[in-house]
């Protein structure tokens, strides 16, 4: 970390990292209306507040659960869903279907 020329009162920190993630990153900043700059600040700000890191990868279905979950979703929009009262009612209902 060093110190930028003239009068600002910040550093620069040279991270290096995957050229496809950074794009993404850009991204998603890009859309999101905030710089990556912004992004990194405040999770260095988080890092110093809470005095941990946790490294979490978010969970992706694989194709099939993904066409599943797509097909599910447009039933659920399209108002094809049933609706219990109860849960005893949900319990009958699937004790039928299972038959």
């Amino acid at each position: 970390m060093y110190n930028t020329f003239g009068t600002s009162n910040y550093s620069v920190i040279n991270l290096k990292t995957d050229p496809k993630l950074k794009e993404k990153a850009v991204a998603t900043a890009e859309k999101l209306g905030i710089s990556i700059s912004a992004v990194l600040n405040y999770e260095l700000r988080r890092f110093t507040t809470e005095q941990s890191v946790t490294f979490e990868v978010p969970e992706v279905p694989n194709v099939k659960t993904a066409r599943q979950l797509a097909a599910s979703k447009k039933k659920t929009e399209a108002g094809d869903y049933h609706k219990f009262e109860s849960n005893s009612k949900a319990l009958q209902f699937l004790a039928h279907e299972l038959k």
